[in-house]
C-alpha cells in the first residue's frame, strides 16, 4: 500500500465570502441555510477552519469577529442567495 497514491490534494477554493453574525439565532439560521447547499463550504477565522455546516463548530468560533466562508464546489451564486443576510 502506497500512502502517497491514496492521498488527494484538497480542492481549491472556488470563492471566498466574508460573513458576520450578531447572535446565536443568526448562527442557527445560517447553519440551516448552508445545509440546504449541495457544495462543500468551510468557515475560517484566523488559524481555525471548520465545516460551515456544523452548528457546533460555528458556535466554537468568536462570533464577534468576521469569518471567511470558503466555497469549494457547487453554485456559489445559489449559496449567496441563501446567506445574503449574513454577508459582511
Amino acid at each position: 500500500m502506497k500512502i502517497w497514491e491514496e492521498y488527494t490534494m484538497p480542492e481549491a477554493v472556488a470563492e471566498e465570502l466574508c460573513v458576520k453574525f450578531r447572535n446565536i439565532d443568526e448562527i442557527q439560521e445560517f447553519a440551516k441555510a448552508v445545509n440546504q447547499f449541495d457544495g462543500d463550504v468551510d468557515l475560517k477565522q484566523g488559524r481555525i477552519t471548520i465545516d460551515a455546516k456544523s452548528l457546533l463548530g460555528i458556535c466554537s468560533m468568536n462570533i464577534e469577529e468576521e469569518m471567511e466562508l470558503q466555497v469549494f464546489n457547487g453554485d456559489a451564486e445559489e449559496l449567496k442567495g441563501l446567506i445574503k443576510k449574513f454577508l459582511a
